[in-house]
């Protein structure tokens, strides 16, 4: 690997270049597809195609990024990015929109295991500090994401969010281009072989497919509670744009406020021990967020719900690279696609019980997480 920006910092901000870009494009999307005239139930329907799509894509990527290198699934995800984000800004047809948005995903998806997996190359400590540091950049880039497409969507529209985020992957793409480049990787395409090994590691390894049981139920309750944060913003406690891409920037501080501190605790506990109080503590807040009118609580619920978040990633990462030291990246591919999958079922359920209360999906998803708490106090 040659490996020209500094190691973990030059890939962190890599990264955080990407994720200010991803989150400026994604962070209101559900108020987009409102705005363009989709139902509740077709938003919840497209982002359960959405994940399901980042699934699909993380079980290939990953398994691709230890065979060709880390440098190039990052810079097609990138590119893959910058198109779409580009495109979309010239559309309203509902069904192109949640293409392009599916896209937007898919290249989330081809980068993410690549670039985790380069995280445990450059330390190769297999701890959990260096993966918060890189998750503190990254969430730094996700804060700046969520507050600019407030502000900017509020101000010039939406197409201006969506050139400004397909501008800043192109950014990203020539990052990994100048500094992460590996000229010696083979190069060959191999599609369906990429999806046989991240399906292979996946069935070879039981306390894997455990760990996936468990974090596909956390995932569908967090895709039901989080998705419609927005919509309940909007429908009941009556916030602008501007103010929606606040409160979810607030969430994300706190992530930033616990990665670092969380990571060290991580380290001296271990990763299940981590994963097990995040989803006990995840249960225990996630339902409050629609019975909540006072914008200064609601602030301060995102910014514990941020604190929890940041339990999460790189405890699981953590326990990824112990699982799976040689194909470290097919590991984390197969991990995310499956949890992904599964907890693609979360958006639709969403949308499905919002018109039973919009309190609904919030509640059920809560009980659906206490589901894999359990699952992953019985995994040995």
């Amino acid at each position: 690997m040659q490996n020209r920006g500094g190691g973990l910092v030059g890939l962190s901000l890599t990264a955080m270049v990407f994720n200010v870009s991803f989150y400026v494009a994604t962070s209101l999307i559900v108020l987009y597809f409102k705005d363009i005239g989709m139902s509740a139930f077709l938003i919840g329907l497209s982002m359960t195609i959405t994940r399901f799509g980042y699934g699909i894509s993380s079980m290939g990527s990953g398994a691709m990024a230890d065979r060709v290198g880390r440098s190039i699934p990052m810079f097609i995800g990138f590119l893959l990015g910058a198109l779409s984000s580009f495109l979309l800004s010239f559309t309203k047809n509902q069904i192109l929109a949640a293409l392009l948005v599916l896209l937007i995903w898919v290249g989330s998806a081809v980068y993410n295991p690549a670039a985790i997996a380069l995280v445990s190359d450059i330390s190769n400590s297999g701890k959990a500090m260096p993966f918060s540091l890189y998750y503190f950049f990254v969430t730094v880039g996700q804060i700046i994401g969520q507050t600019a497409a407030g502000i900017i969507i509020e101000g010039y529209g939406y197409r201006a969010a969506f050139l400004l985020s397909s501008f800043l992957s192109l950014i990203a793409a020539i990052m990994v281009r100048l500094w992460f480049w590996d000229e010696k990787r083979d190069r060959k395409t191999d599609v369906i072989g990429d999806l046989v090994r991240g399906v292979r590691i996946m069935a070879e390894n039981r306390y894997l497919r455990c760990l996936a049981i468990a974090l596909s139920l956390h995932g569908i309750g967090f895709t039901m509670s989080y998705t419609f944060i927005p919509l309940v913003a909007r429908a009941d406690q009556k916030l602008n744009d501007s103010q929606i891409g606040l409160i979810l920037s607030i969430w994300s501080l706190g992530n930033l406020i616990g990665m670092i501190p969380l990571g060290k605790i991580t380290d001296k506990i271990g990763g299940k021990k981590m994963l097990i109080y995040h989803l006990a503590a995840s249960s225990a807040v996630w339902w409050m967020y629609p019975f909540i009118q006072d914008m200064s609580t609601i602030a301060a619920l995102m910014l514990v719900q941020g604190i929890v978040g940041a339990m999460d990633l790189p405890a699981r990462r953590m326990i990824l690279v112990g699982i799976s030291e040689r194909e470290v990246a097919t590991a984390i591919g197969s991990l995310d696609s499956i949890t992904f999958l599964v907890s693609s079922i979360g958006n639709l359920l969403a949308g499905l019980t919002w018109g039973m209360g919009h309190w609904v999906p919030f509640v059920l998803g809560s009980i659906i997480n206490l589901a894999g708490l359990f699952v992953l106090l019985l995994m040995r």
